[in-house]
């Protein structure tokens, strides 16, 4: 999530004539350099330990300096002061950025121990997808200590002990559903904050990582619209954090910032509101509506109002309608996807990839690559200690500032 991606969801909604990002006037505001220990772009991993150690590191490593000691999160610090800890995330509870805050391994990919982390941590609430290799995820959370539930319904009436909420709303990666799609993954992420809110409160504090994880996601697979609704779901997140901020301001700190940009995303004139209008984000087309329609056969004729329904494409030129029916029968003939970015953006079907770039085109969004970049990120912040995030930094800064904050307001 970077400026670009922040300007396209506040534009999108100014032309909407909806109510603006609830971040953008926090009293203090930052710019965050992002690169890894050796100058480069970053992944997520890397990020991830920079933010919540203070110390860069390389790409893949969680918890791990460049020498792979390990360094001790912002998290367990606080955890070992007495604090609540809690970490949540759109996407699986064993992905890098949330595995940032609790994992120590020198790869990303080792699944099986970062979800050995997490059941180790002692930290009291996760929430997120689920878990790509850890089929017995229910024993070893009870082993350590947690109650795992798949819904909010399941949440324990009583907020004493551990929590871990595995989402039933996943697929493909683990992650939760993405938020364009809609139906029960409605403000999925803000009810994840305000169970965590209930959870944690209490005298000695708390602390909490909510991510909005598949903002990153469709900036890698290009698809404009989906992480503008990812970012639109973060922001009622936030808005929870402002509540309770309001009932709790002399004790409350609310940061909001990024790990890195992603898609190296710039804009040329166009109709911003035209992100607001598909209801369908590119996995969801790819799963659903492009394969009812190869199963049966559909033309193109009649094919063609499902998919302009969907992605929001009305008053189509004949141009823009010749480019859609040349990708379609590509799609029908099985002919190479059209969009292969990178290792994490998915593979979609040519109409998918047709209709998104359409989308992105009529909202005069581009974007310069499918990966990460060596883009600043900014920083809102908001609160008791807000004063120690001004300026321009290195993200480790993140991470003392944060320490800091807590022992010039010490609760008493």
């Amino acid at each position: 999530m970077g400026y670009a991606q922040i300007q396209a969801a506040s534009e999108a909604l100014a032309a909407d004539n909806r109510d603006p990002l609830c971040f953008l006037d926090f009293p203090v505001q930052a710019s965050v350099k992002t690169s890894n220990i050796l100058g480069k772009v970053t992944d997520s991993a890397a990020a991830a330990t920079a933010i919540s150690t203070g110390q860069k590191t390389i790409n893949r490593y969680l918890g791990l300096d460049q020498n792979k000691n390990r360094i001790e999160t912002v998290a367990e610090t606080l955890r070992n002061i007495g604090r609540k800890i809690g970490i949540l995330t759109t996407v699986s509870l064993d992905h890098a950025t949330p595995g940032g805050f609790y994992a120590h391994v020198d790869s990303r990919r080792n699944y099986s121990t970062i979800a050995d982390d997490l059941f180790a941590s002692g930290f009291d609430y996760f929430a997120g997808g689920g878990f790509h290799r850890t089929p017995d995820a229910p024993t070893h959370a009870e082993e350590n200590g947690y109650t795992l539930i798949h819904s909010f319904e399941e949440a324990p009436a009583t907020n004493d002990g551990r929590l871990i909420l595995s989402s039933s709303l996943i697929f493909g990666d683990y992650g939760v559903l993405p938020a364009i799609d809609g139906g029960a993954r409605v403000d999925w992420l803000k009810k994840a904050t305000d169970l965590a809110i209930s959870r944690l409160t209490n005298p000695a504090g708390f602390f909490m990582m909510v991510e909005g994880g598949r903002i990153d996601y469709f900036c890698h697979y290009n698809d404009a619209a989906s992480f503008v609704g990812e970012l639109l779901d973060f922001d009622k997140a936030v808005q929870s954090a402002i509540a309770f901020y309001q009932q709790h301001p002399e004790e409350t700190l609310v940061i909001v910032t990024a790990d890195h940009e992603t898609g190296d995303v710039s804009f040329t004139k166009g109709d911003r509101s035209a992100l607001l209008s598909q209801i369908i984000s590119s996995d969801t087309c790819d799963n659903t509506l492009v394969a009812d329609c190869v199963a049966a056969k559909t033309s193109f004729d009649q094919a063609l109002p499902i998919f302009a329904s969907a992605f929001g494409l009305t008053n189509l030129t004949a141009k823009e309608t010749a480019v859609l029916k040349e990708a379609y029968y590509r799609t029908i003939q099985n002919s190479m996807p059209g969009n292969t970015s990178d290792e994490e953006s998915g593979v979609y079907d040519p109409i998918t990839t047709a209709c998104i770039n359409l989308v992105a085109a009529r909202a005069g969004v581009v974007f310069g690559s499918g990966g990460h970049t060596a883009k600043d990120v900014p920083l809102y912040a908001l609160g008791i200690g807000s004063e120690f995030f001004s300026g321009s930094y290195e993200n480790t800064r993140i991470h003392d500032a944060i320490l800091e904050a807590v022992s010039a307001y010490p609760i008493s």
